[in-house]
């Protein structure tokens, strides 16, 4: 039987769509993607270990200062209770090492809701005019508040919501650190914001 499409999750920065039906692996995923110091997201669902398949659900993500398997403390698969499929992983993909997350980490406000508001927009269609107004405005100012944007690009639909639906396909990035106030500081290239951090 097929899952459906809500249990699954891709976005620019995902090879494949990856299983995520709990609430607290897809918020990571959505956090992930609008990370700029988040390079890409990948799944490993199941290694070997002493000739037995285990399944693992693993989350590796390759960021600015390496690559870490992500260790949902709270959600490790019943097949792998003490992560030990995961520190394999770990080693198969040659990663500087593991991150325990917790729901207390990904639940962050106002990150978290700010990240879903965000994501919202993910499927919405940009037009061609208010895709150029938006990134010529960032390329002629360069980062800049999003209320200050606000003036420079005269979209026909709501700037935030342009800015929000661009964000999600990596043509430029947000602020998440401080949430979505007119305060938030909006980049073209989705490049240099200074990265979110999960986990000890």
């Amino acid at each position: 039987m097929k899952k459906p499409a809500a249990a699954l999750f891709a976005s620019f920065k995902t090879s494949r769509a990856i299983p995520c039906v709990k609430p607290l692996r897809r918020d990571l995923m959505i956090q992930s993607t609008l990370d700029v110091g988040v390079r890409a997201i990948e799944y490993h669902p199941m290694v070997v270990l002493d000739d037995h398949v285990i399944r693992t659900d693993a989350i590796v993500l390759d960021r600015d200062d390496g690559r870490f398997a992500i260790d949902f403390v709270d959600a490790r698969p019943p097949e792998d209770p003490r992560a030990e499929g995961l520190l394999q992983i770990g080693f198969e993909q040659r990663c500087s090492g593991i991150i325990a997350v917790t729901a207390a980490d990904v639940g962050r406000e106002p990150r978290l809701s700010a990240a879903r508001e965000v994501w919202f927009h993910a499927g919405m269609t940009v037009t061609a005019d208010d895709r150029a107004h938006v990134l010529d405005a960032l390329d002629r100012e360069g980062p800049v508040p999003m209320r200050s944007l606000q003036a420079l690009a005269g979209t026909r639909r709501d700037p935030a919501q342009v800015v929000y639906a661009l964000a999600c396909e990596g043509s430029l990035s947000i602020d998440l650190r401080r949430g979505l106030d007119g305060r938030a500081i909006v980049r073209g290239g989705g490049l240099g914001l200074g990265s979110l951090r999960y986990g000890t």
